[in-house]
């Protein structure tokens, strides 16, 4: 009778994945599906902070619909006022979906009319989540993680001794046994030396040699996913000769793609906080503590008094 073997998790997720070493492949490997996906998306989660939240809300829920997912609906409920994941359907005048559709394991399926009894909180102007950034650089940072390993275990390697025979290669071996244990002087028959100097082959570790030069790239790809959820890094070549333009510059593109987000975000909260009575707020503290949003953004959410008088 045969015995089931206990095959630990790891190596199933392994096998189901296909991850093999000697190969590279761009998403199925571990240390996308695991470390730099979530590295991604705890880079973006940080830099949003909501307040206002009802009593009983799980934040994380809330971050994993809007920001993977793309939008999420709050409506009433049974339970009371509630974010819940959906898909979206009809069309109106716009090409803007007029129905969110709900099927959730506790209660249940149905549909609501959006700005009519739910409001459509959403990321993106497509409807669409971050998913393709954190593809993007997952991919590109495990690629450099990958160089990087393979470069380092190939710089281990400093010479290679040919030999004809089993003795020959056991006399090298000896030889470089007492040369590395800091023997003063190693003695070695003449015939030895002469063959030695035809048949040792020094790796040139110090020309191939670039996993510095890749980190150097890697931390320019961290730079670019920076400046493409809205966080404010050193972006820029030559620091030292850095001008105020460039800096403002920089600014401007780390600002572009979150201020978006962002005027989406409260435009679906608002329109929450009107229909049910909440006070859903949203912010990006790195600019306040910099003092660089602007009065459209201001703390308070929505626009400022001056613009809302």
């Amino acid at each position: 009778m045969s015995r089931k073997r206990n095959i630990p998790y790891e190596d199933l997720i392994a096998s189901y994945f296909s991850l093999e070493p000697q190969s590279v492949e761009g998403l199925n490997n571990r240390s996308v599906l695991w470390y730099y996906r979530n590295w991604c998306t705890r880079k973006i989660y940080g830099l949003y902070e909501f307040s206002g939240f009802p009593d009983g809300w799980d934040l994380d829920y809330f971050y994993e619909r809007l920001f993977l997912d793309g939008h999420l609906c709050i409506c009433d409920t049974e339970m009371g006022v509630l974010p819940l994941q959906c898909g979206v359907s009809g069309v109106n005048v716009f090409n803007h979906p007029t129905t969110c559709v709900i099927a959730n394991p506790v209660l249940g399926s149905f549909e609501k009319t959006i700005d009519v009894d739910c409001a459509l909180v959403k990321l993106q102007p497509n409807y669409t989540g971050v998913w393709d950034i954190i593809n993007r650089y997952s991919v590109l940072l495990s690629m450099c993680d990958s160089s990087i390993a393979v470069n380092l275990m190939n710089s281990k390697v400093a010479a290679i001794f040919g030999a004809d025979s089993k003795q020959e290669a056991e006399s090298y071996k000896l030889m470089f046994d007492k040369i590395n244990q800091g023997k003063p002087g190693v003695f070695v028959s003449n015939n030895l030396v002469q063959r030695l100097a035809d048949r040792q082959l020094f790796n040139r570790v110090k020309e191939s040699y670039i996993a510095d030069k890749i980190e150097e790239l890697k931390q320019q790809i961290v730079n670019d996913f920076l400046s493409d959820i809205g966080i404010n890094n050193a972006n820029t070549e030559k620091r030292e000769r850095l001008v105020s333009n460039e800096v403002d510059s920089n600014r401007q593109e780390v600002r572009a793609g979150a201020e978006l987000w962002i005027r989406n975000i409260r435009e679906g909260l608002d329109k929450a906080n009107q229909m049910f009575g909440l006070d859903l707020r949203v912010r990006i503290p790195e600019w306040n503590e910099g003092k660089e949003e602007t009065d459209e953004f201001s703390e308070s959410g929505g626009l400022s008094p001056d613009d809302a008088g």
